[in-house]
Parts: structure tokens; C-alpha cells; sequence
């Protein structure tokens, strides 16, 4: 039996887990994320499932509802973050450039 990948996490973190070819669970606080693990526990056909990590519940409320098998193994990922230090967007761009290039690009 082959196991599937799902996500819980919230609207910016489920986008883009869309783009990827997933498709997430939308969670907007931490019970709602619960009720949806629930779920998805009940459904034997998860193998992994990525759970947006301020939206992770309380695992031993969920624990009685997982296989024998230790599955779905559950992953907290970030949330997304607005905030970035001065300079990383430019820095990440130019990085991504030298290594399509082959050599630094200064972006001004």
C-alpha cells in the first residue's frame, strides 16, 4: 500500500504546498487544525503529514487515533514569515542568478 503526503497549515502555508501539487488542509487556528488531524488520522492512507507547526495540537490528544505502524508520521514545518532582514530577498535573487549564470550578478 502506498501512503500519500498531506498538509495542515494555514492560507499562506497551504498555497503554497498548492503550487507544489499538494492538497493542504486549510487550518486558521489551532482547533480547527485539530479537528482536521482527527480526520485525517482515521484515514489509514497517510504516510506523512506536514502540519504548520504554531497550528500543531497537542500530539497525545492525537496519539490514540494513530495505526500500530507508528503512521502518519506527523511534521511541524514554520509558518511563514513576513519578516526578512535587510537585503535577504536580494540576496537570495542574486544567488540564484550566479548559479543559472555561472557568475555574480550585481542587482541595482
Amino acid at each position: 500500500m502506498s501512503h500519500r503526503v498531506g498538509v495542515v497549515g494555514g492560507p499562506a502555508l497551504s498555497l503554497g504546498f498548492r503550487l507544489a501539487g499538494l492538497r493542504p488542509r486549510v487550518a486558521e487556528h489551532r482547533d480547527q487544525a485539530r479537528a482536521l488531524l482527527t480526520d485525517m488520522l482515521e484515514d489509514r492512507k497517510w504516510g506523512v503529514i506536514l502540519v504548520q507547526e504554531n497550528l500543531m495540537p497537542d500530539l497525545e490528544s492525537l496519539s490514540r487515533h494513530r495505526a500500530d505502524s507508528g503512521l502518519p508520521v506527523l511534521v511541524p514545518v514554520p509558518a511563514p514569515s513576513r519578516e526578512r532582514q535587510p537585503g535577504e530577498a536580494e540576496a537570495y535573487v542574486a544567488e540564484l542568478l550566479r548559479r543559472a549564470v555561472g557568475y555574480r550578478v550585481r542587482l541595482r
